[in-house]
């Protein structure tokens, strides 16, 4: 699988991210809708993206006791997205019992089962946290890689996790446990609050499923051409 650009849609004002969209065109097909944009354009954005025939990926994060997680992962089946999440550190009891009654809610209704993964450690997080919050893990990509396989044991199809975990993750779990990386910073662009980020390029050199790009795409004069550069230093081959 190459590695595939996805968009977030960071933005509580849903004509902001509809032009954004017009504007990428048939340049980018898969785009993230996160807490700001869900809260802020409600169910609009979601139908908006379906009709311009793009996929979704709703990144809400939940993160509660396994009822209240299940429960809110089957009441996004009415949005027919094509990639769900919930905190790895719910626990693998919330975990497994969201995939399960994920599959079945699919399986009785004959729709498309939406890909369900787990957020590991977000990107503006490192060894200060797992210290400050006596995690038993020196460092990240150790915590990750655990997370990572707890997640897979719970029947989850990936995660997200920095770019800088994918290999380990890849070598340990398989090609097939697919890999959502935000943290992605062209060289041209500016770090902002990530800590652990890489290039298009690094990212799709270490086998990056999926890439999250933001403020490079939508903060920048020209949202296309930025687009495009991207796609094409993730597609270079030299």
């Amino acid at each position: 699988m190459k590695t595939k650009p996805i968009v977030a849609l960071d933005t509580p004002d849903i004509y902001t991210a509809k032009s954004l969209v017009v504007q990428l065109g048939g340049s980018i097909d898969f785009y993230k809708v996160g807490l700001e944009a869900f809260l802020g354009c409600g169910e609009g954005i979601l139908d908006f993206l379906k009709e311009k025939d793009k996929k979704i990926f709703l990144d809400l994060k939940f993160h509660d006791i396994p009822n209240t997680v299940a429960s809110a992962t089957l009441a996004c089946l009415k949005y027919n997205v094509d990639i769900l999440n919930v905190h790895a550190q719910g626990g693998t009891d919330m975990m497994q019992k969201t995939s399960e009654q994920l599959s079945e809610a699919c399986s009785k209704t004959g729709g498309k089962k939406p890909l369900l993964v787990a957020v590991t450690l977000l990107t503006s997080l490192g060894e200060d946290y797992l210290k400050t919050f006596g995690i038993n893990f020196r460092k990240s990509t150790d915590y990750v890689l655990h997370l990572a396989e707890l997640a897979k044991k719970s029947g989850l199809e990936g995660i997200v996790s920095s770019p800088k975990e994918v290999q380990i993750v890849k070598n340990k779990l398989g090609n097939d446990f697919l890999t959502i990386t935000p943290g992605i910073r062209p060289e041209w662009s500016v770090k902002n609050d990530q800590q652990r980020v890489v290039t298009p390029k690094m990212a799709a050199e270490i086998g990056c499923d999926y890439i999250v790009i933001g403020r490079p795409v939508t903060a920048a004069d020209d949202p296309l051409l930025a687009a495009t550069k991207i796609i094409e230093e993730i597609e270079y081959d030299g």
